[in-house]
């Protein structure tokens, strides 16, 4: 019999051990009386020579292997009691814990969301980024996007990875009599395969279509497939205008697909085709990211030889253009921007406050055992060892630490959509930020671990020396030992609140002057929007300030405009309208 079953089967078992231990009890007594002893002193003798029964049944229990796990259960069932019995110290307790272990879990739900996620693509590990990077710097740094001269030479040359490339193009399209502007990138044929991402519909693009002259065929995503189509399942071989320019649909994205960001993709078009001037022109980087997957036993220092001896090769050849820039290769990782920052600050400071409550817990536990310094002494004189009372004590404020746990879990369930909604600006990968099995795990390590920090000290201050002094003294006073440490406690709280205080205070100071930054124009009751001309319109002079001039007409004729504008770039606004 397993130790499980021995320990499911525990009543069952000592029943039979009573039973056992009165036979041999009585087998002996009646041998005895046979002797000639009486009654009385043959059961003496024979309770004698087998020794107590109370004895006896704990050595057999030790011997079933279960001990530890029956204490343990013993522990959790006091433990329980005894916060029964103190409704107000559990529940200080308790919500200082939920608080603390509640502002760390959410802090860990979006970091893990948006930091630790792999992305949504297949093996990412072996996914990778490759940059062309120069010897010198700009106000931009050193890392360009890619001219797509050089991105041929490189897919063409490099054996340890194979590579992908895409850019924005986003525009104007139009089907079924219905036109909006959407988000699109013209992509090389690769992209999918490479992710390992299926089209819900239709096919992706193959090297045929990725060339100048070859039939315009576009991939949209499902949600311009509902809104343009209606879901019409024969959408596939429809037509589809996208920038003036006339498409065949011949796939169809699943939903949620992203590619470079948090943007949404609607139209994806080949790279190929594009013949425009920056395409062919290796001394332009027309925004072109190139993403790579390792092939089967390669690796990143291999493929950053080959990177750098293509890099070293093309500068020979074209100096004009390449002479000091060559190419990186590093892992692929999501681009969350200035948002890495934040978000392991603001871990750090929930950090700070689930280490500020767990010192708070730990006082009011060790000002609990002084007052059960009685009962701890008497367990002592009844044997307790040592390492017993810690064992107890210990389990105790697991007890604590994973009621409050949970307690602080269900607040990070509540609190984790509102906290994400309320982020200042975008936050990054918001949509992947979700209560899932490793934050699960994030909550019971952080309540274990907590438990043991603030339970270690009282358990550790259990009386084994002075048993006699303990149980005539009770918890009349308070030893000198428990002063200092409750005098650590107290310092430690004021040094981990002054911490926080002085971030705080920092960071409040430096939003006010943000907020009352003159930004040198009249910002009030001002609204900014975008929006394009279709190419058609564009290759007109006449036509685009016609129409612009249009644009302008309406907006000044819609209720509650004063007075409209236009401008290429909006002020403190990232952005350029570079025209080639």
């Amino acid at each position: 019999m397993n130790w499980w079953m021995r320990l499911l089967r525990r009543k069952q078992m000592d029943e039979q051990l009573d039973k056992e231990l009165r036979f041999h009890l009585q087998q002996h007594a009646s041998e005895l009386i046979e002797q000639g002893y009486t009654a009385e002193e043959a059961g003496r003798l024979a309770r004698l020579e087998l020794g107590g029964p109370q004895q006896v049944k704990e050595q057999c229990r030790d011997a079933r292997g279960t001990r530890w796990l029956e204490d343990l259960f013993q522990d959790v069932r006091y433990a329980l009691r005894t916060l029964r019995q103190k409704p107000g110290f559990a529940a200080v307790a308790l919500l200082t814990l939920a608080l603390g272990t509640g502002a760390t879990t959410v802090m860990f739900s979006v970091i893990n969301g948006v930091l630790l996620r792999p992305l949504p693509y297949a093996d990412a590990g072996r996914l990778a980024l490759v940059q062309e990077k120069t010897d010198w710097s700009n106000q931009f740094g050193n890392l360009w996007a890619f001219a797509y001269p050089n991105y041929l030479d490189c897919k063409r040359q490099v054996r340890s990875l194979e590579l992908m490339a895409f850019r924005y193009n986003g525009g104007t399209v139009s089907a079924s009599a219905r036109a909006e502007y959407v988000d699109g990138f013209e992509i090389s044929p690769e992209v999918f395969s490479l992710l390992g991402i299926h089209t819900f519909r239709g096919r992706t693009f193959t090297a045929d279509d990725d060339r100048p002259g070859a039939a315009p065929v576009a991939i949209i995503s499902q949600g311009l497939w509902q809104r343009l189509y209606g879901g019409n399942p024969a959408a596939v071989g429809m037509p589809l205008t996208f920038e003036g320019k006339p498409y065949t649909v011949v796939g169809i994205v699943p939903a949620g697909f992203q590619l470079g960001g948090d943007t949404d993709p609607e139209v994806f078009t080949p790279m190929g085709q594009d013949a425009g001037r920056t395409m062919q022109n290796r001394e332009i980087h027309p925004g072109i990211q190139v993403w790579a997957r390792l092939h089967a036993g390669a690796t990143m220092a291999e493929a950053q030889s080959e990177l750098a001896l293509i890099g070293r090769h093309l500068a020979e050849e074209y100096p004009k253009s390449n002479k000091g820039r060559g190419f990186i290769v590093d892992p692929l990782r999501p681009d969350v921007g200035d948002a890495r920052t934040a978000l392991w600050l603001l871990f750090a400071a929930v950090t700070l406050v689930l280490l500020i409550a767990c010192v708070n817990v730990a006082s009011l536990l060790l000002a609990r055992a002084v007052s059960r310094e009685r009962e701890l002494a008497m367990r002592v004189a009844l044997g307790a060892s040592r390492a017993r009372l810690v064992r107890q004590c210990l389990t105790e404020s697991t007890v604590l630490g994973f009621a409050g746990g949970a307690i602080g879990l269900l607040l990070a369930a509540l609190s984790l959509h509102p906290f994400v909604a309320f982020w200042p600006g975008s936050l990054p990968r918001a949509d992947e930020v979700q209560l899932d099995w490793h934050v699960l795990l994030f909550a019971a390590a952080v309540s274990l671990l907590s438990s043991l920090l603030f339970g270690l000290a009282p358990a550790l201050r259990a009386p084994v020396i002075n048993v006699e002094q303990a149980l005539r003294a009770g918890a009349r006073t308070l030893a000198g030992s428990s002063r200092r440490l409750h005098s650590s406690f107290v310092i430690a709280e004021i040094g981990l609140a002054v911490v926080l205080l002085v971030a705080a205070g920092i960071l409040g100071r430096t939003l006010l002057r943000l907020a009352f930054l003159d930004p040198g124009v009249d910002v009030h009751n001002l609204l900014v929007t975008r929006m394009a001309l279709s190419p058609s319109t564009l290759t007109d002079a006449a036509k685009t300030r016609a129409a612009w001039q249009e644009v302008l007409q309406k907006v000044r004729g819609v209720p509650g405009v004063q007075s409209v504008a236009l401008v290429d770039t909006v002020p403190m606004r990232q952005g350029s309208n570079e025209i080639p």
